[in-house]
């Protein structure tokens, strides 16, 4: 002992290897259930990445597959306003034939003829008997 009053503490010895690499202090039986862990973890990761990207691949299906009708619906759509402008077009033109019916009509009256005058009932036949039953 020395002089100074205090005692010096033992160094602590252990077996040559026990501490692993790096002296992490790991035996290699615990360095191999370490090892087995961290390799069941990447496999559960990678097989949760496989299942990500089947499901990626099939929204990205999806969303081809909705941009596709979304196209269709769009052409039917485009077929469907040409379709409403050419009724359109028909309609006034109707209208403008009506108006122009309407205007003789009324010119018709006005000078008097009427204008149903060809329209006019038939004469009964006098001779057309119809015997008592």
């Amino acid at each position: 002992r020395s002089g100074r009053g205090g005692h010096r503490p033992t160094a602590r010895r252990e077996a040559p290897g026990c501490r692993g690499p790096g002296g992490l202090g790991m035996s290699s039986s615990s360095r191999s259930k370490a090892g087995a862990r961290l390799e069941e973890s990447l496999q559960e990761e990678s097989k949760a990445l496989d299942e990500l990207k089947v499901m990626m691949h099939a929204a990205m299906e999806r969303i081809e597959d909705s941009h596709e009708k979304l196209q269709r619906d769009e052409a039917h759509l485009e077929r469907d306003r040409e379709k409403l402008v050419a009724d359109e077009v028909d309609v006034r033109m109707r209208q403008e034939e009506v108006s122009l019916l309407r205007e003789q009509i009324a010119l018709q009256e006005q000078k008097g003829g009427s204008f149903f005058c060809c329209a006019a009932r038939p004469a009964i036949s006098a001779d057309i008997i119809v015997p008592d039953s």
